[in-house]
């Protein structure tokens, strides 16, 4: 009996590594997610700096990520374009705060999507801060409630 137990947690623990989903975030102001692993493929969307994804696999040679979104939209990135760094978004449009609080004033709003950069945790408010593709739109930096991003960040 002892040895069946010991064969079970031993498969678990050899196992967990399969079953765990590696994360990454996009490390340039904007990325072509593909069809295919290569330049020549159609690209399917775009992605901005500090999206949070899970890579699902790579091409042989690992230059090349498939990737999924909170969504579930995937499609490949060049390896090179990723980073182990956090990032959230936004599931759903929302206001940005001044404080960690539902009654601080809102810095800004962004639609459902819109990726950050983790800043700090404050109990159930993340502090983030974005990267605008247009920088005369202004930095937006302040607290989201953590149920509205998806993403992760190194503590």
């Amino acid at each position: 009996m002892k040895k069946v137990i010991v064969l079970a947690l031993l498969f678990v623990f050899a196992a967990a590594p399969i079953f765990a989903q590696k994360y990454a975030s996009v490390n340039a102001k904007r990325a072509n997610i593909r069809t295919c692993a290569g330049t020549k493929c159609a690209i399917k969307f775009y992605a901005w700096r500090y999206t949070p994804v899970i890579m699902v696999k790579t091409n042989e040679d690992k230059s090349w990520v498939l990737v999924k979104d909170f969504e579930g939209y995937n499609g490949w990135i060049s390896a090179d374009l990723l980073s182990p760094n956090g990032g959230m978004s936004a599931k759903v449009d929302l206001n940005v705060r001044k404080n960690p609080s539902a009654n601080a004033d809102i810095v800004c709003t962004v639609e459902k999507g819109y990726p950050f950069k983790y800043l700090a945790k404050q109990g159930k408010w993340i502090q983030v801060v974005d990267d605008p593709a247009d920088p005369k739109q202004g930095v937006c930096k302040g607290w989201i409630y953590n149920a509205n991003l998806w993403g992760f960040f190194k503590q």
